[in-house]
């Protein structure tokens, strides 16, 4: 009787983690829009963004409020998502690691293994040849290649219709595209027809936009629309503030953008109708995502997008702005709609997390730097962490206006190291989330404790110790 019950209870602790035999594999579907700040939906408290089916979505499931990438930009922080590997361990070789088979494996290859048809739509910029995404465990794939961004977010995608945009590496495979087509809609509409022709088994679908990178372009109605709604709006009397080499926006005051998430929203709309029509809602994990922060920072007078206030910086910054993101995740019959989850969560955790919640194993070149939220997602208890770790060694000083830089967080305490501008900075995040009053020289025993944590883990990874500064920025 008691060996029975002992059998009992281990596969009642085994069913927590992974699906019965019995139960259909769960089907999974993740968002990742491209430099969308912690603040560009209306959810995470933008007055002028609108945002309703990401709203949806969130209410549908958890919304986390603290959630980071392992890099403040695109190649880097790609890289964790999909290997689970921390970028530093990899950056001494170069500045953008690209995905290598012969070191890496990814959330494509661990669900391919699994038996799920794979598939990969949009943004991949994690190196080409031997490094694209269909030899990395994407059995389709559309509109994925070295791009970093589209040269137009209208058709014909290979022509710069923006001043700056006249990328080294085109979009390709999209040539049938009518002119005028914009991208934004494409990419969902590729992700649909997928969708429906893999309605009969298991499937992994990423959705990566280059929306909302720049070029800043948009359907003209919609950004008349939100130029209207801006004149309704009170404006402040500052709208800038220094910030490391240069300035940081402090106000969301960009029509042609705000329209840009709009049409990215209405895409998810069209997914999350999708898969209630054909049956597939409560078999499917969703996932949306950013790879790091808004773009609100600049060294020169560049265009730029957003802001992520009241967080410092954006993107290219170890700040919280340029780290915290947008997340959310739909586990239905498994998170309760409406859960808010305040524990800090990295990126890094997508890998273990999502082939936990299908109940498959991990390819063995998968990174270990994240951690599995499953615990987290079903019953509130936070993974067994306090410590996050970040590393800049690429500034872009003339574009984003960021130094080299590294920074660690334990708890709620936060330290930056410049070893540059010969200046470390210490935060409360708890009581300071704006990251406004440095506690370095105030709180010396906790900025040693954090520097030497943080000096150790650099040298564990093989961190770089001199700035690899760009030829060209962007």
């Amino acid at each position: 009787m008691k060996q029975t019950l002992l059998a009992l209870l281990l596969l009642g602790s085994f069913s927590a983690v992974q699906p019965s035999a019995s139960a259909a594999q769960p089907n999974v579907l993740f968002i990742l829009v491209d430099d969308f700040g912690s603040r560009d939906l209306s959810c995470y408290g933008s007055a002028l963004y609108e945002t309703p089916n990401m709203d949806r979505l969130a209410a549908s499931g958890a919304k986390f409020t603290q959630a980071y990438v392992a890099y403040p930009r695109c190649v880097p922080s790609r890289f964790g998502i999909f290997t689970g590997k921390h970028p530093a361990r990899v950056q001494g070789e170069k500045d953008s690691p690209h995905v290598e088979p012969d070191r890496d494996a990814t959330i494509g290859q661990a669900f391919k293994a699994a038996g799920y048809s794979t598939f990969y739509c949009g943004k991949w910029h994690l190196g080409e040849g031997a490094s694209n995404p269909d030899k990395a465990g994407f059995d389709t794939i559309v509109a994925a290649g070295a791009a970093g961004a589209t040269r137009s977010f209208f058709a014909p995608y290979t022509v710069s219709k923006s001043k700056g945009h006249d990328e080294k590496d085109a979009i390709v495979g999209l040539d049938d595209a009518p002119e005028g087509e914009y991208l934004t809609d494409r990419l969902t509409q590729e992700t649909m027809k997928f969708i429906e022709a893999n309605k009969d088994k298991p499937f992994c679908a990423v959705l990566a936009h280059y929306a909302v990178h720049t070029p800043i372009e948009a359907k003209k109605h919609l950004t008349k629309r939100y130029e209207e709604k801006l004149t309704t709006m009170p404006k402040p009397a500052v709208e800038w503030e220094k910030e490391s080499a240069g300035e940081n926006l402090l106000v969301q005051n960009n029509a042609t953008y705000a329209a840009m998430i709009e049409s990215v929203d209405h895409g998810v709309g069209r997914l999350l109708n999708q898969l209630k029509k054909l049956g597939l809602e409560d078999n499917t994990i969703v996932v949306l995502a950013s790879d790091h922060g808004g773009l609100s920072a600049r060294g020169g007078k560049r265009e730029v997008a957003t802001s992520n206030r009241p967080l410092r910086a954006g993107k290219g910054h170890l700040y919280e702005g340029g780290l915290r993101i947008p997340f959310m995740i739909r586990w239905p019959g498994t998170v309760k709609p409406g859960t808010e989850i305040a524990t800090p969560v990295s990126t890094l955790d997508l890998m273990p997390t999502l082939t936990d919640m299908a109940g498959i194993s991990r390819p063995e070149k998968a990174g270990t730097d994240g951690l599995s939220l499953v615990n987290l997602l079903q019953t509130g208890a936070a993974p067994d962490r306090d410590t996050f770790y970040w590393h800049n060694p690429a500034p872009r000083p003339s574009s984003t206006a960021d130094w080299f830089s590294s920074a660690i967080r334990v708890g709620d305490l936060k330290l930056l190291d410049f070893p540059t501008e010969k200046k470390i900075e210490l935060y409360d995040l708890a009581n300071d989330p704006g990251e406004s009053k440095n506690l370095a020289e105030t709180r010396p025993d906790d900025r040693d404790r954090l520097l030497a944590r943080l000096n150790a883990w650099r040298k564990e990874v093989g961190a770089s110790t001199e700035p690899k500064m760009r030829k060209k920025e962007r």
